[in-house]
């Protein structure tokens, strides 16, 4: 069966399409600037580490990468030199292995967040990659071994900037980004129990973390039920136009939990020095950090554990940011 699209109607879906495109960079550019005096206050004063690795290079490709996707979705090709459709099919297939390779790096920070959460326990981190190499490789799977049925008419194929694709490949596609959200599911699940077991209370890491995830769990479902229904409903030419969109609010998300962990209000409040004893036996160290404002200290909760040598905790109002075990988290 042709797949094929009246004049009005390629028209219609390339104007949306475009939009689902430029709203995306003009929110990672608007981002950008609300938090740059927030990244150089709490990134650019402490040293190099795999959290802060992660934050710059979730952060910039983003803002970078996205260039390229933004080019594909200006360069449409109706009746344009063969030779530029082939150009617009390589921005195609970057827009595909560049949005894969964002949900790798935003699927690598929440593991190494919520691996620091459960204080390096090896089981959860074996659920976790369990879980996520199950996702990814069915993804791929659907993505690159499927078999297309019919054919796209010859004015569709003239459209090399948004290629247009037939159903079948969108219905994969669709499938494919559904048995990511089973990721999301585990992280938000993962945090959620940790959070109630030990107190989500306001001003606490908990309740930060569990603020945090909920927000980013809402925010991605929704955008993920809308980049699926783009897939099954929307055409060949909008087919996954907001694939971008999500990924930007993925990134944005990502960047802002990792910001607001190193926020300098964030006061993590020492339990009850007569249930202390208790409370280093029956919770993890994570829950007795306190916190006071600081600006360019060495302090980062951002998924690491690092030994501290012993200090005293006679005084809750101290400036003190031991954990049981002389350990601290960053």
């Amino acid at each position: 069966m042709t797949e094929s699209l009246s004049d009005a109607q390629i028209q219609y879906q390339l104007l949306i399409s475009h939009h689902l495109v430029f709203i995306p960079f003009a929110i990672l550019l608007y981002d950008y600037a609300l938090t740059f005096d927030q990244e150089v206050t709490r990134y650019w004063s402490t040293k190099l580490s795999w959290g802060t690795l992660l934050f710059y290079t979730n952060r910039y490709s983003a803002l970078f990468g996205t260039i390229p996707v933004f080019t594909e979705y200006l360069l449409t090709t109706i009746g344009a030199d063969p030779h530029r459709v082939k150009v617009c099919d390589g921005l195609r297939a970057y827009h595909e292995y560049f949005a894969l390779l964002s949900q790798v790096l935003t699927a690598a920070i929440l593991i190494t967040r919520t691996f620091a959460l459960y204080e390096r326990d090896k089981r959860v981190l074996a659920l976790m990659l369990i879980v996520t190499l199950a996702a990814f490789i069915s993804a791929l799977r659907l993505i690159l071994v499927g078999t297309d049925s019919g054919t796209l008419s010859p004015l569709l194929q003239t459209i090399g900037c948004p290629s247009a694709t037939l159903q079948s490949t969108n219905l994969r596609q669709a499938a494919a980004w559904s048995g990511l959200l089973v990721f999301d599911v585990m992280i938000f699940s993962l945090t959620v129990y940790k959070s109630f077991k030990y107190g989500a209370r306001g001003g606490t890491l908990f309740g930060l973390l569990f603020r945090d995830g909920a927000l980013y769990f809402g925010i991605m479902i929704v955008s993920n039920a809308c980049n699926i229904g783009t897939y099954i409903l929307s055409g060949p030419l909008m087919s996954g136009s907001a694939t971008t969109l999500t990924n930007t609010l993925s990134s944005v998300m990502i960047s802002r939990l990792m910001l607001n962990l190193r926020d300098p209000s964030i006061r993590l409040t020492l339990r009850n020095r007569t249930t202390r004893a208790s409370t280093t036996q029956d919770s993890p160290a994570i829950t007795t950090l306190r916190m006071t404002p600081y600006m360019g200290t060495d302090i980062a909760l951002d998924s690491v554990w690092y030994e501290r040598s012993h200090r005293s905790l006679d005084d809750e109002e101290d400036n003190v940011y031991n954990a049981p075990d002389d350990r601290r988290f960053r």
